[in-house]
Order: C-alpha cells, then sequence, then structure tokens
C-alpha cells in the first residue's frame, strides 16, 4: 500500500510541475507577443532616474553655474627668471596607406590599387621592372631572364570554404532517425 501511494504522490508532483511550467512558457509568450511592437534599447533605462526627475514645488534645491571667472591682472612690468625651454610636441602616427610606384612593401597588401609587390617594391603587373611603373614609355631595354626562378604574379585571396558539409548533414540525419525511432517505440 504505501508503494501505491509513494508513486501516486510522485506523479502528483511531476505533474504539478509540469503545469506550472507551461503556465510560465504561456505568460511569456502572451507577454512576448504584446511587447512585440515596442523598440528593445538595451542601454536605455525605461524609467527616468531619480537624478533627472523634476523636483515637486517646496522642495529645497541647490544649483550653481559654471562659469569663466576673471583673474586680476598685474599692474607691474614682468622681469624675465630664465631662459625658456622648448616642449616637445607629438608628432602625428602615419596611417597605414598603400605605397604608390616603387615604394617599399612585404607583400601584395603594402602596395596601391593596381600594383603588387615584386623584390620588395611597388610595381605595375605590366612591367614589373620598370621603377616609374609606366609601361613602354622609355626604350626597351632587354632585360635579363632569370632561370629556374618564378616571376610573382598578383593573386587576389581567396574566401574560404563555408556552408553545410556532409558531417552536418550526417549528424542532422541521424538525429532524425534517432527521434523517428523513438517516435515509434512510444506508440
Amino acid at each position: 500500500m504505501k508503494n501505491i501511494l509513494k508513486g501516486k504522490v510522485g506523479t502528483i508532483i511531476i505533474l504539478t510541475f509540469t503545469v506550472l511550467l507551461a503556465g510560465v512558457a504561456i505568460f511569456t509568450a502572451l507577454r512576448l507577443y504584446q511587447l512585440r511592437q515596442q523598440p528593445v534599447a538595451p542601454n536605455v533605462p525605461s524609467s527616468i532616474p531619480m537624478a533627472q526627475e523634476v523636483p515637486t514645488p517646496g522642495t529645497c534645491v541647490l544649483s550653481f553655474t559654471l562659469g569663466a571667472t576673471s583673474t586680476p591682472t598685474p599692474t607691474g612690468t614682468p622681469t624675465p627668471t630664465g631662459t625658456p625651454t622648448e616642449t616637445p610636441t607629438g608628432t602625428p602616427t602615419p596611417s597605414a596607406t598603400p605605397n604608390s610606384c616603387n615604394g617599399t612593401c612585404g607583400s601584395n597588401y603594402n602596395c596601391g590599387s593596381g600594383l603588387f609587390c615584386s623584390d620588395g617594391f611597388c610595381r605595375n603587373p605590366s612591367c614589373p621592372t620598370e621603377s616609374d611603373c609606366l609601361c613602354g614609355s622609355s626604350t626597351p631595354t632587354p632585360t635579363p631572364v632569370r632561370s629556374g626562378v618564378p616571376t610573382p604574379t598578383p593573386t587576389a585571396p581567396t574566401l574560404p570554404v563555408s556552408g553545410t558539409g556532409w558531417p552536418t548533414i550526417l549528424g542532422m540525419g541521424a538525429g532524425l532517425l534517432i527521434i523517428l525511432g523513438s517516435l515509434l517505440l512510444a506508440l
């Protein structure tokens, strides 16, 4: 007899908590539905802070004004007492702008638009040996061909492969099979 009461009490407690949780879920869903048109600003309070509230008449209010004050000017002639010293000024830090033609570089990202890094200098891809990046403007001179050394070609950075791969699809399929199998066992 004790076992039957113990089982019934446990079932009643579980059912009570289930009904309470369902009520909380329904209340939360209704409240979210009511507030769906109101904008959400997490950094702006919806109430007025106490410091900004307007005081009621008859309360003591302390106020003050900040302003410039005048200082008395000396009437005598000032005499210098020492030599002035220089005050060092800060030097502006250069911004990361791409180099122009024949500027030094470490990679293609250091060179400006239409240029690439060749042997440590930004050059025109059409004529990498010209230091002024003007192809065909000077008299053509034979360039020595280096054997065995490939000429650098500018390459655009490639994007990583994105999307859903086969492991994700396999995992989703296994999850669906487990859910379907548990539903079949429950019936």
